[in-house]
C-alpha cells in the first residue's frame, strides 16, 4: 500500500441490502472469475481479444441488467485475496442504507495489524502511530 491509499474510506453499513451475492467460491469458479474482477488489473495491451474474463464480466453485467429490467440490485463480491469477512458492494442505483462507521484507511489500526501480520501486506511507516 502507498501513503495515497490512506485517503480511501472504509465504510461499514448497518445492514446489507437485498443484493445479488457473488461471494461464494463455487459462484466465482462457475463464472470463471478471479481477483482481477475487483482489482481492475486486466492487461489487454496489444490484444485483439479482451480475454475470457472481460467477456464473462460483460455477459454477467448484461444478464443482471436484463433480468431486473434495467434496475438491478447491488452486487456483493469479494476478491479471493480479500480476508473472508471483507465484502465489496457495487450499487447500480440509489439504495437506502445507514452508515455504521466510516474512517480513512490510514486510521484503521486494527486492520493494519491484520494486513501486516496475517496477510503479508506492508503499510507506510507514517501510518504507524
Amino acid at each position: 500500500m502507498s501513503d495515497a491509499d490512506g485517503d480511501l474510506w472504509l465504510i461499514a453499513i448497518d445492514a446489507i441490502p437485498a443484493a445479488l451475492n457473488l461471494t461464494r467460491q463455487p459462484n466465482l469458479d462457475s463464472l470463471g472469475l478471479d481477483d482481477r474482477i475487483s482489482t481492475g488489473r486486466i492487461d489487454v495491451t496489444g490484444r485483439r481479444d479482451p480475454g475470457p474474463l472481460l467477456e464473462t464480466c460483460g455477459r454477467l453485467a448484461d444478464a443482471v441488467f436484463d433480468w431486473w429490467e434495467g434496475t438491478p440490485p447491488p452486487l456483493i463480491y469479494r476478491a479471493r485475496s480479500t480476508p473472508d469477512p471483507g465484502r465489496s458492494i457495487a450499487f447500480m442505483q440509489w439504495t437506502p442504507f445507514r452508515v455504521a462507521s466510516a474512517r480513512r484507511l490510514r486510521e484503521a489500526a486494527a486492520l493494519h495489524a491484520h494486513l501486516v501480520l496475517r496477510a503479508g501486506f506492508t503499510i507506510p511507516r507514517e501510518w504507524i502511530s
